[in-house]
């Protein structure tokens, strides 16, 4: 890989040594193509994912630092004799790679994941869930395997991916994921083509590089019909492009069509998914007082969705689809907020309803405190008692001793009536009155 020059003396590339993936050489070789003595500064800029400690040996470069590039750089003064070259070999860590451990651990979390949180909601789709996973793991794999011999393109190839690595290691152990819907990839995706073209208008045979950027989306395995590019990536771009080397006869043109899988549309079934679950929410919030608010975000959802599912269903230019999509996309965030936003209230709205039902148990709690303060000041001497207190006392005093004198009472009268209604054996009865006198009166 040529690197630029920094001197009309000096020029410079790299060559790249693996060591069977565990550190790497870059060899630096400054040339002066003078025929006369030169001392340059050179200088070169390491790959961005080196710290300080990733970098073993700098064979007598000096390391610094640079803020704006956030790399790591090397740099010195090199007297070079005429037509002198020389090779500053800087070894470095292999950052650049899935290591056999990190795989092994990265699928032991997908098993747990798929065990403990999978197969009990959903047993069929827990299993596409984790061949989906397993599967993205082993092509990351297979592209290190595939490029071993070229360490520029593994570590353009793990750049592409990082991202994917953090994912994967999200979703392994994420409820969210495991309990999610698996769409049905189509059998043959939408293809849209990025259309190539280049010409030599001169005389002479031309050597021709190109360096093709794509949109940020794509990563190598959506180019499914590439026409001989290799899809590599820049670091401080972020940002894959297509690269190819050829030579070009006078007059000559040629056009290249690279196929690309229609990344650019929101899924529909996640469209779906965002109306089911504000459904759910403004079903359980009808009737409460937070079903205004409700109303309002509902309203705000379903117009955003609608003009996303409108707006995928006009054809445009590949440019312009694109264009849609991430205008699309944006609009989707701010519904997953806004239906965020929906269930937040209906969590609300179940904590208010939960603390109305402890505070009418603590209320009749708190009455039957209130009975046993009544007692308190009819029995406990100590107690001062206020005025309504001894009001209150002695209230039920005159209750008290209301109820005991008429107890006696009926007590009194109910012995009497007992000892008149008996009859004693042998006695002889009382007299009866004679016909037409008046009875004795009841006592």
């Amino acid at each position: 890989m040529r690197i630029k020059i920094f001197s009309a003396f000096v020029a410079f590339y790299i060559a790249v040594a693996p060591a069977v993936f565990a550190d790497i050489t870059i060899n630096l070789v400054a040339v002066n193509g003078k025929d006369s003595p030169k001392t340059s500064s050179i200088r070169f800029d390491l790959p961005g994912e080196l710290s300080a400690e990733d970098i073993v040996d700098t064979n007598g470069l000096q390391l610094d630092y640079d803020v704006d590039d956030a790399n790591y750089f090397v740099f010195g003064d090199v007297a070079f004799k005429p037509k002198e070259s020389k090779t500053f070999r800087i070894l470095v860590k292999d950052k650049w790679m899935a290591s056999p451990q990190m795989v092994a651990d990265l699928k032991k979390q997908i098993d747990q994941g798929y065990d403990t949180l999978g197969v009990p909601y959903n047993a069929k789709n827990a299993q596409i869930l984790k061949d989906r996973l397993y599967a993205k793991i082993d092509y990351i794999v297979g592209l290190q395997t595939t490029n071993a011999g070229s360490t520029e393109k593994r570590i353009d190839a793990y750049r592409q991916y990082t991202k994917d690595i953090k994912r994967i290691q999200n979703n392994a152990l994420d409820v969210a994921y495991w309990r999610s819907d698996p769409a049905v990839e189509e059998a043959s995706p939408k293809l849209i083509h990025l259309r190539i073209e280049v010409s030599n208008p001169t005389t002479v045979v031309k050597h021709f590089k190109h360096k093709d950027y794509l949109p940020g989306e794509v990563k190598p395995e959506d180019v499914v019909e590439a026409e001989g590019f290799e899809v590599r990536y820049d670091q401080v771009k972020q940002q894959s492009f297509l690269f190819k080397e050829e030579d070009l006869s006078p007059g000559v043109d040629k056009k290249y069509s690279i196929g690309i899988i229609d990344i650019w549309n929101i899924d529909q079934k996640s469209l779906d998914n965002l109306r089911a679950r504000t459904a759910k929410a403004v079903d359980f919030l009808k009737g409460s007082k937070y079903e205004e608010l409700a109303q309002i975000l509902t309203d705000r959802i379903s117009a955003n969705l609608k003009g996303i599912e409108d707006s995928q269903a006009v054809a445009r230019p590949i440019l312009a689809h694109i264009g849609a999509y991430r205008i699309n996309k944006l609009t989707y965030a701010d519904v997953q907020k806004d239906v965020e936003t929906l269930e937040k209230l209906l969590s609300v709205f179940r904590e208010n309803l939960t603390k109305s039902k402890v505070e009418n148990v603590l209320a009749k709690i708190q009455s039957l405190k209130g009975v046993a303060d009544v007692s308190k000041v009819m029995f406990n001497k100590k107690f001062e008692s206020t005025t309504a207190f001894s009001f209150t006392g002695w209230i039920l005093m005159f209750v008290c001793l209301f109820t005991g004198v008429n107890f006696v009472i009926w007590l009194i009268r109910s012995k009497d009536k007992k000892l008149k209604d008996t009859t004693v054996p042998g006695a002889t009865p009382p007299p009866s009155a004679p016909p037409g006198s008046t009875p004795p009166p009841q006592k």
